[in-house]
C-alpha cells in the first residue's frame, strides 16, 4: 500500500485524497452548532466525528446496518425515500457514495431541499459517470447483483450488505446542475479527484491506471478524475433578495 501511494504521488504530487476533500468541504460549510444529517449513513459512523454537545449529527438509511453505531442518532428512511424529519431541520446534509445509487434524482434533491434550512448546504461525494471505471462497472449490471456482490467481496473485502445496485443518473456536473435547479438548489462548488484505488487488488493494474489517468488528465483535463465532491446551497430568500436589490 505504501509503495502504491508513493508511485501515485510521483505522478500526481498535488492531488489530495477524495475523502480528505469531502471532509474539508464539510468543515468549511458547517458551524460548531446546529444540525447535520448523514443521508445514506450505512453503519452511522462516517460523520460521528462532527458530533458535539452543540451540534447534532443524525444518520438515516433505508434499513439499519448490521453493525449500526450510535443507534440513538439513527432514524430509518421511509420506503418512498422521505427523510423522517420536519421541514427546515438541518444546516448541512451530507452523503458519501450515495448519488450513484439514486434512481430518482429529482425526488432525492427535493427531499434534501425540504429538510435544509434556508442558506443550508448539501455536500455529496460520488464517482463521475464519464470515467472509464464507471463504464467498466456498468458492464456488470447485465449480470445478477449477487454476482457483483460476490466479486466485490473477493476483490475488496466489502461485505454483501455494503454493495448496492447503481444508476448513475445524477453523476455529472451537468445532470446535477439540472436536477438541482428543479429542486431550487444552487450549484455552489465542485471538485474532482484522481484516484485509481479500484485497482489496488493488482499492483500492475494499479500502476497502469495511474499512468493512464495521468495521460487522460493531460489530454482532456477532468476526464481522469474518478471521484467528485459537489456542494449545493439552498437559497436564503430574504438575504439573497436583499443582495440582488443592492
Amino acid at each position: 500500500m505504501k509503495d502504491a501511494l508513493l508511485f501515485f504521488q510521483r505522478w500526481f504530487p498535488h492531488e489530495i485524497n477524495h475523502w480528505d476533500g469531502f471532509l474539508q468541504f464539510i468543515d468549511n460549510k458547517s458551524s460548531h452548532t446546529g444540525r447535520m444529517l448523514d443521508l445514506g449513513c450505512g453503519n452511522n459512523e462516517l460523520l460521528a466525528r462532527f458530533r458535539r454537545d452543540e451540534r447534532e449529527v443524525w444518520g438515516v438509511d433505508f434499513i439499519a446496518h448490521p453493525h449500526l453505531r450510535h443507534p440513538e442518532w439513527f432514524r430509518p428512511l421511509r420506503a418512498d425515500g422521505v427523510i423522517p424529519f420536519a421541514d427546515q431541520t438541518f444546516d448541512v446534509v451530507c452523503s458519501h457514495m450515495v448519488m450513484e445509487h439514486v434512481a430518482e434524482p429529482r425526488v432525492f434533491l427535493q427531499e434534501i431541499a425540504r429538510v435544509l434550512k434556508p442558506g443550508g448546504w448539501y455536500i455529496g461525494e460520488s464517482i463521475h459517470a464519464r470515467h472509464y471505471v464507471t463504464w467498466i462497472r456498468r458492464l456488470f449490471d447485465v449480470v445478477p447483483h449477487s454476482w457483483v456482490q460476490s466479486l466485490v467481496r473477493n476483490l475488496y473485502g466489502r461485505a454483501e450488505h455494503d454493495t448496492f445496485p447503481t444508476c448513475y443518473r445524477m453523476n455529472s456536473r451537468r445532470a446535477l446542475n439540472r436536477f438541482a435547479q428543479e429542486a431550487k438548489l444552487e450549484l455552489a462548488d465542485w471538485r474532482g479527484y484522481v484516484n485509481p484505488g479500484y485497482f489496488l487488488f493488482s499492483p500492475l493494474l494499479y500502476r497502469g491506471a495511474v499512468v493512464f489517468d495521468w495521460c487522460v488528465e493531460y489530454l482532456t483535463p477532468g476526464f481522469g478524475q474518478l471521484y467528485f465532491t459537489v456542494v449545493l446551497r439552498k437559497p436564503d430568500r430574504f438575504n439573497d433578495s436583499m443582495l440582488k436589490a443592492a
